[in-house]
């Protein structure tokens, strides 16, 4: 989840001037308190002989990911105004540790028959953690080696969150997704650059080492050109007609990343760090320090002035919306079985998630919420971040259609103001 799915509309100017004074209404609670006021004010030209209100017309709200999240707590908030939600995709419950994040990514890759792709990652991680924790001259050495001259000024959380851009299209598009998704790196890590075979199943490093396995990392060809997009930098100056610039994981500038980045070191945490043990895929400089110094360094006054929380008060955000447990009627919820994300919706069915949630695609009466026990929703095998809002993905046509189901055995029970039901 990223600022693509933060939406268009803020409640002040935001840049990186904003006082902390202003940043204290970013707050979930007041994001979804503007939603019956836009509602009840609704119009829509040509239509004015209609009631458009939440009293005369049904409202039904559909998003995906951060938009799931509101479309569910609006349903659970103000009932009288969204009368239905799909949440696709919705991490619902807040939480500072996120490195099961990278589970996700793991396994995966491994059902998708890149097993050996995910043991050659950790290997070459280990090799430069290694090189970065020798001396000074060794870490400026490997940075240089993978992203060029300036790379070295970078400390080595903001290098290694840049060698983590391998996954950066993970849950938008799984392995595929062009040149710079995780299959061409897997593709390009397991194939001998000599010969063209590829490695086997425990991958190149138990024969050639954890070096060998680093250097094949550093020489994919699209990596510098990945970055360079990503943080609009010019590491390696792969474009001549500009500067040598290669800042990497920098402070956010826009409206979207500044508001986003407020809302989740404050309330919601999504920490994605490493995810330490036998599957591990990142750096173990990828730690909740380091993501806590990313909010620290982008709001260095709210920190001065104890605006910022010293870790994001998920428990308390939790407590507000339920979390986990939130079992608002009229809802329905979807999501992908590799989706990072699923781990922290009511559909997760990780070891940190409740236990023996029952998912059910049978539709509940209108009006009537479940048990905790019991979940309206369904998990789209081989699947990641809101793929049921792909229109050519066929299990999300499926999920689409549950829900279009349970519209048309709720909505008669809507009733307008004053009125008996429709």
């Amino acid at each position: 989840m990223d600022d693509r799915y933060y939406g268009d509309s803020q409640p002040f100017p935001v840049t990186t001037e904003t006082p902390p004074e202003h940043f204290k209404y970013l707050t979930n609670k007041q994001a979804l308190a503007d939603i019956p006021f836009f509602a009840q004010n609704f119009t829509y030209g040509g239509h004015e002989d209609v009631d458009l209100t939440p009293s005369g017309s049904p409202w039904v709200m559909v998003g995906g990911s951060y938009p799931g999240m509101r479309a569910a707590f609006t349903r659970n908030e103000y009932p009288e105004t969204i009368f239905a939600a799909y949440a696709s995709s919705a991490p619902v419950q807040a939480r500072v540790d996120m490195s099961i994040y990278f589970d996700q990514v793991y396994d995966g890759m491994v059902a998708n028959g890149y097993l050996n792709c995910t043991k050659d990652i950790k290997a070459a991680m280990e090799y430069i953690d290694g090189e970065l924790g020798k001396n000074a001259t060794a870490a400026a050495a490997i940075k240089q080696q993978f992203f060029g001259k300036g790379a070295e000024t970078n400390n080595h959380g903001d290098f290694t969150a840049a060698l983590a851009g391998i996954f950066g299209y993970w849950q938008s598009f799984g392995l595929g997704g062009g040149d710079g998704s995780l299959e061409s790196f897997c593709e390009h890590l397991e194939t001998d650059p000599k010969t063209r075979t590829p490695a086997g199943p425990e991958g190149f490093a138990p024969s050639r080492g954890k070096e060998w396995v680093a250097n094949q990392f550093a020489s994919w060809p699209v990596f510098v050109e990945l970055i360079n997009f990503n943080y609009d930098t010019n590491c390696g100056q792969l474009n001549r007609s500009l500067p040598l610039s290669c800042v990497l994981n920098p402070k956010a500038t826009d409206v979207d990343n500044i508001s986003w980045t407020w809302q989740f070191c404050t309330e919601w945490g999504y920490f994605q760090s490493n995810n330490f043990g036998p599957h591990s895929l990142l750096s173990r400089y990828q730690s909740l320090d380091y993501i806590q110094s990313t909010c620290n360094r982008q709001f260095p006054e709210a920190v001065k002035q104890g605006v910022l929380p010293r870790t994001p008060n998920a428990d308390a955000t939790n407590e507000e919306t339920g979390g986990w447990t939130i079992r608002p009627s009229n809802v329905y919820w979807s999501g992908g079985q590799f989706d990072p994300w699923r781990t922290l919706s009511p559909l997760a069915t990780e070891s940190i998630a409740p236990q023996g949630v029952r998912f059910t695609t049978e539709i509940p009466q209108c009006n009537v919420e479940t048990d905790e026990k019991t979940l309206f929703g369904y998990i789209m095998d081989n699947a990641e971040h809101c793929f049921d809002f792909n229109p050519d993905f066929e299990l999300g046509k499926i999920s689409r259609g549950y829900f279009h189901e349970a519209l048309k055995a709720w909505l008669p029970c809507f009733k307008r103001q004053g009125s008996a039901p429709v």
